[in-house]
C-alpha cells in the first residue's frame, strides 16, 4: 500500500530572490527530513518525491525609513516570497 503526502513550504518575505530561495530550500529540506522520519517510524519507506510547483512572488511592502535628522518616511520596496509544492509518496516496507 502506498500513501501520498503533499508538502507545501513558503519563505518569509526577503529582500532578494536569492535569499528567499535559499530560505525555501532550507525549510523544504527540514520538512522533508521530518516527514521521512515520521514515515520510517511507522514502517514505511520513501518511494518518490516529485516537485509539483514552485514560484517566487514579488510583494510590494511599505517600509519606514529615516528621512532627515529626526524624520521618517514610508517607502515602497519589493520583497520576494518563494514557495514550493512537493508530492511525496511512501510505500509499506516489504521485508
Amino acid at each position: 500500500m502506498s500513501r501520498i503526502e503533499t508538502v507545501y513550504v513558503v519563505s518569509e518575505p526577503q529582500p532578494t530572490v536569492e535569499e528567499s530561495v535559499k530560505q525555501l530550500a532550507q525549510r523544504l529540506d527540514k520538512n522533508l527530513k521530518d516527514l521521512v522520519t515520521v514515515f520510517r517510524e511507522a514502517g514505511d519507506q520513501l518511494w518518490t518525491a516529485e516537485p509539483a510547483s514552485h514560484t517566487v512572488t514579488p510583494v510590494p511592502v511599505m517600509e519606514r525609513r529615516p528621512s532627515g535628522i529626526i524624520g521618517h518616511k514610508n517607502v515602497q520596496v519589493t520583497r520576494y516570497i518563494a514557495s514550493a509544492l512537493v508530492m511525496v509518496s511512501f510505500q509499506k516496507r516489504i521485508d
